[in-house]
Formats: structure tokens, sequence, C-alpha cells
């Protein structure tokens, strides 16, 4: 019996239905947004205005994610232990009000503080989660725009960083009461779905999980997760890749103001190409990888372009300006292109709610630790030499991890195509039942 079989494309929906995903894409495009504002806010003047060095501002950006792996993981917990569509509707709006109290900040601690706070709000397969992703992209090229916007208004009475938490900040709050309201907290309560729907999905989540699909609580299998060297090899894949993705992210407007002698407004406005560009990238990748039933050759695929980027940003004379600026688009690309499919493939590999959910939250925590060494690593302006560097190098050694993590889950497959049946049955005691088994059941097939 496989566990993962590829996804089929023949049913009438997609039902993940339209209304739950626009609710919950809202949510992640408002979140990403104000995520990444603080680097447009750098250009609007935050640093001046504070009385901030580039150092602390560094820190400002790395704080947040320290927040994010502290909490991470009991987030995740409270999630499937009470009702997931209060607990994020708490957290989206507790994530509003700290983002337009953020423009209320008069010096270095109160942002810092603020961003420690919207760390702790944040923490809470291929297709699928490439589209929730791809609106952290879009959200980057809205950014860029809305800040340009912004920059136009006139700054008697706020900064145009505080106008831009502000306004920024608004529509989380506003969105929290109908999340609470209209999201499911699983495929059977669904209100925007049919009957037919939710058998349907509970059906595709059964047939996703194959041998590993059970709903219990238990924190043996909890504490299972800590005990798999697949938890930890997806951490480090996931901290390389993050720490490209949020160095490129929070730093591009000030990389695009060092290209050339515009000022900047007009830089806020050109990182928004590089993030669309983004968006169609992450939305291809996902459908791809789902297509092809394939995550790791994607990862390295999509690397070796950020790679090309890197190396363009690095050696391309200064003066070169539309070519440097391609590099910047791919390499935006790249980098968030990559995370669907990375989080599709961690997702895929860990089977039963409990381990899946406990160790995407253990992966993802652990993870952001990149979040805050990408805030650190571009230190080196205004070409960022330096920065390009070590995020170079962060793609080069995950793309390595990744083709190691592949042979020896593919290697796991074959041993497991060969097993007898009271081998299977040994396999099963061995990790205590069926029940406690997850993605260690020898009829489960590992997603490469």
């Amino acid at each position: 019996m496989s566990a993962n079989n590829k996804e089929d494309d023949s049913t009438p929906k997609d039902t993940e239905s339209i209304g739950g995903e626009k609710t919950v894409a809202s949510s992640q495009l408002e979140r990403k947004l104000i995520r990444s504002n603080i680097g447009n806010a750098k250009l609007g003047g935050l640093l001046t205005d504070l009385d901030m060095t580039t150092n602390e501002f560094q820190w400002c950006l790395s704080i947040f994610y320290f927040g994010y792996i502290i909490f991470d993981i009991p987030s995740n917990i409270i999630m499937r232990r009470w009702r997931a569509s209060y607990w994020l509707a708490v957290l989206v709006f507790a994530w509003g009000v700290v983002a337009m109290a953020m423009a209320a900040c008069t010096n270095f601690t109160g942002l810092i503080v603020s961003r420690l706070f919207l760390g702790i709000m944040e923490a809470e397969y291929g297709r699928r989660v490439s589209y929730f992703w791809s609106f952290s992209s879009l959200a980057g090229a809205f950014g860029g725009l809305i800040a340009y916007g912004i920059s136009m208004i006139p700054t008697h009475q706020l900064h145009t960083w505080q106008w831009l938490f502000l306004i920024e900040g608004i529509p989380s709050v506003l969105l929290a009461a109908f999340a609470a309201w209209y999201l499911p907290n699983e495929p059977e309560t669904a209100k925007f779905l049919s009957n037919e729907e939710r058998e349907l999905e509970v059906s595709r989540l059964a047939r996703d999980q194959g041998a590993a699909n059970d709903h219990s609580w238990s924190w043996a299998r909890a504490v299972s997760v800590f005990s798999d060297y697949k938890t930890y090899v997806f951490m480090f894949i996931y901290i390389t890749g993050t720490s490209a993705l949020q160095g490129v992210t929070l730093f591009l407007p000030s990389i695009i103001a060092g290209m050339g002698q515009w000022d900047r407004a007009v830089s806020q406005a050109l990182t928004t190409p590089p993030y669309f560009l983004a968006f169609l990238a992450t939305n291809i990748a996902g459908w791809s990888s789902d297509k092809c039933f394939d995550r790791a050759f994607h990862m390295i695929g999509i690397n070796l372009v950020g790679m090309a980027g890197f190396l363009i940003m690095m050696f391309v004379p200064e003066e070169q300006v539309g070519v440097r600026y391609f590099a910047a688009c791919i390499i935006t690309m790249a980098v968030y292109a990559n995370v669907p499919v990375k989080v599709a493939w961690f997702n895929n590999n860990f089977g039963g709610l409990t381990r899946r959910a406990l160790a995407s939250g253990a992966i993802v925590a652990v993870g952001t630790i990149g979040g805050a060494i990408g805030g650190q690593i571009y230190f080196d302006e205004p070409l960022y030499f330096g920065g390009n560097t070590i995020a170079f190098c962060c793609l080069g050694v995950q793309s390595i991890a990744d083709i190691a993590l592949r042979f020896v889950l593919a290697r796991e497959n074959r041993r497991r195509e060969k097993l007898s049946p009271e081998q299977k049955e040994y396999e099963i005691f061995k990790y205590g039942g069926d029940e406690l088994a997850g993605d260690r059941h020898p009829d489960f097939r590992y997603v490469l």
C-alpha cells in the first residue's frame, strides 16, 4: 500500500474550496505584508526618525524570528488541542494591533519589543502550499506599491513609516472576527463545502496519509518526532533556505536603492516586479512539483537559478544596472519558489496528524533561525557582496542536503518494498503498533 500517491486531478473540484482558501490566503497576504514592510519603512526615514544605527536596525529584523522560534511549537499544540479557527483569529487580531502600535514607537527599544511580539503572533502540499505561500511574494509586490503610494502622503502629522505601519495593520484587525466565524476546524465542519465535497476532502486526506492516516492525539507519537533523523535534516534545509529568503526579503528595497540614482519612492516601486515574478514562479514550482511528484530535484533546480542570480550580483560591475536588476528578479523568484516545495516535502514525509503537526511546528520553529541569520547577513551596503556570498552558500549547502536526504529516503522505500509480511509485522510492533508507527509504517512510502 503506497501512502503518498499522486493527487487525483480528475476530481470535479479542488475541494479546499474557494471561500476557505481566500480567507486563509488573505490572512497570509496581510501577515507577510506587515512582516516585510520594515524594509520599506527604512527607506521611509525610520532610522533617522528613531535615531537608530544600522546595527540596531538589523537586530530589529532578527528579533522577530526569536519570538517565532520560541512560540511556534506551543502554538501548534494549542491549535491541535483547541479550536483552530478561534486560535488563528486571536493571532491575526493581535498581529494587527501590534503592527499598528509600531507607528507609536519613538526609539530603538520600542521597535525591537514590537518586532519581538510580531514574531510571537506570527507563530501559528505542493500546489496548495504554493498557493498560500505565493501570497507572501504577492505581499512583497503590493508592499512596494503601497509604500510608494504612502510616500506621497504629506508628513506634517505622521512620518511615512508611521503611515506604513498603520495602514498595513488595519486589515488584520478587521479580518480576525471573520476568520473566527468562517474558518473550519476540520473538513467535516467546513461551511463552504457541500456534503459531497466534505466526503471527498476527508477521503483525499486519508489517501494522502495512507497507512499513516490517524487523527488521534498521543504524547508518545508527539515525542517520536524528536527521535526521527528527518526532523533534523529538514530543520537544516529550512534554516539554509530561510537565511537566503529573509535576507533578500528584508533588504531588497535597500539592494535596489543601491543600484541607481533614483529616489527612495522609486526604489520602493521597483521592488514590485521581482515580487510579482516570484508570485508566478512559486505557483509554477508548486504545480510542477505536484505534476512530477518530485520535491528534491525541483528544489535543486530552483536553487541553481538562485545561485546564478547571486553570482551575477556578486561579480557583474555596478554600472550594469539592468543586468543587476535582472539578477535581483531571479534571486527573488528562486528564494520564494523554494519554500512551498520544501514545506510540501516535509509535510508529505511525516504520517498522522500529530506527527505531521508537531514535526511541521518543530521544523519551522527551529528553521526560522534562518530568518534571524538573514537579518544579519546583508551588512555591507550598498553592493552587499558579503551578503550575496553568504546567501549563495546557503543555497549550495541546502542543495547538497536535498541530494543526501533524497538518496536516504529512496533507499528506505526500496527496503520496505522487499519486506516479507512477517518483517512488516515486526516493524509495526517495533514502533508501538499501527497507531504510533505513522510514516514509519512499512506500507508508507516517502515522497522524494
